[in-house]
């Protein structure tokens, strides 16, 4: 008897590796953006909502929050199509105003991001994600969540003895 309950032991120990062999992931790409790129998307995000570090606190900063969702939730398909956006709009810019983005007084800056965000495509999707980003960012601060959502950061709290 002990000796079928070694063998059966063996045998499913045996197969489990097999399997855990045979189920591989391959790590995934993180996908980067260049240092230029991340200054203008950078840009980008404090025009369409301005971060307020000290009112509104965030353990990561903007651009850091952005790179992370752009590592972490986005596809290849999608990386290329947002990198396509981004091009699309320095090129849209640099053409039109014969300056870069940066170099543009505040008013055409704000004038830019509203026309890209109606844009249909990779420089609508673009901005888009900028701004739905932007606002999670903003939207996640532990202030926001607790004063104007009335958030608990302890789910299922106990209320002891509540009169009814």
């Amino acid at each position: 008897m002990k000796r079928r309950k070694a063998i059966q032991t063996i045998t499913l120990g045996i197969g489990g590796f097999g399997l855990l062999n045979y189920c591989t992931s391959s790590p995934k790409a993180y996908h980067v953006l260049e240092e230029k790129n991340q200054k203008l998307v950078a840009l980008l995000t404090e025009a369409i909502l301005p971060a307020k570090s000290e009112e509104f606190p965030t353990p990561e900063s903007r651009m850091e929050f952005i790179l992370n969702q752009i590592g972490g939730n986005m596809s290849e398909e999608d990386f290329e199509v947002y990198k396509q956006g981004l091009d699309i709009f320095q090129g849209l810019v640099e053409r039109t105003f014969l300056k870069t983005y940066e170099a543009l007084d505040y008013d055409i800056q704000k004038f830019t991001i509203q026309r890209a965000l109606g844009h249909p495509g990779e420089l609508g999707y673009f901005m888009r994600k900028n701004r739905e980003w932007s606002l999670r960012h903003f939207m996640t601060s532990e202030r926001y969540m607790v004063e104007y959502l009335n958030y608990e950061f302890i789910p299922n709290r106990y209320f002891g003895c509540v009169s009814a």
